[in-house]
């Protein structure tokens, strides 16, 4: 009698632990990937909503024209421009991605300088906060220096050469934040539900031979990951296994 009472015990421990492994692989293998959600995007092609400035102009972006917030030229040293953002969920991490055009002649932490430009948000204070020079010749023959590299956006990490991370070299230097291979990431949490980006340039000099404009203005943020419904059915089936396993040892 003990010897069958003693399979049985052993039986429902096996069980028992076979549901509780079996849930914890569907959880494992069926989680829905974290999916990022835009809630904000524009490149400035058809209108500059959001944004407190409105000029745009078409500028030579490499190999091809388009429009750009700023390309008019209205963005010059002294200027800024701001997106306000609602509706935010307080605590999220919010990702931001743009394209910055430096065109004229910036002249980085030298003579005639310092020539800066900034992004903040109003959660996260500066993001990008450095020097950058539009020099020539290309690679660094003005012996003019920026403070800005892909490592060091807030430009704490020593002097570079001119268009040291830039993407777009050919040309006025184009640079990436936010996507592309290296390029730094930006992100901020949200500590209300509305948040002001601050993008700014200023130089000694107040140059309006000087300007930035932007394209490509990304505001996203990453979903946490949701069981798939196919999971949700193992949990409730190991659930009701494990309920009747334990009725039948009663």
């Amino acid at each position: 009698m003990n010897c069958v009472h003693n399979k049985r015990k052993s039986g429902d421990i096996i069980v028992t632990v076979l549901i509780r492994i079996l849930a914890l692989v569907g959880i494992m293998v069926s989680m829905t990937p974290a999916s990022a959600t835009i809630v904000y995007s524009n490149d400035f092609e058809t209108n500059t909503n959001g944004f407190t400035t409105t000029g745009v102009g078409t500028v030579p972006a490499g190999v091809s024209f388009t429009k750009w917030l700023g390309g008019d030229k209205s963005l010059h040293h002294g200027s800024s421009t701001s997106l306000s953002l609602t509706g935010l969920s307080v605590g999220t991490v919010y990702n931001v991605a743009f394209d910055l055009y430096l065109g004229g002649t910036w002249d980085g932490s030298g003579a005639f300088g310092p020539d800066y430009f900034q992004f903040s948000t109003s959660s996260a204070g500066f993001l990008v906060n450095a020097t950058f020079v539009n020099d020539f010749p290309i690679g660094g023959g003005s012996g003019k220096t920026q403070t800005y590299s892909d490592s060091t956006p807030l430009g704490d990490g020593g002097e570079f050469i001119g268009r040291t991370g830039a993407d777009v070299v050919l040309g006025e230097p184009i640079y990436y934040f936010g996507h592309g291979a290296g390029n730094p990431l930006l992100s901020f949490t949200a500590t209300t539900t509305s948040e002001i980006l601050h993008f700014a340039a200023f130089d000694y000099q107040q140059r309006v031979d000087e300007f930035f404009a932007l394209d490509n203005v990304v505001v996203s943020n990453e979903d946490a990951p949701v069981p798939e419904p196919a999971t949700l059915a193992l949990l409730s089936l190991g659930v009701i296994c494990l309920g009747f396993n334990r009725r039948k040892r009663r």
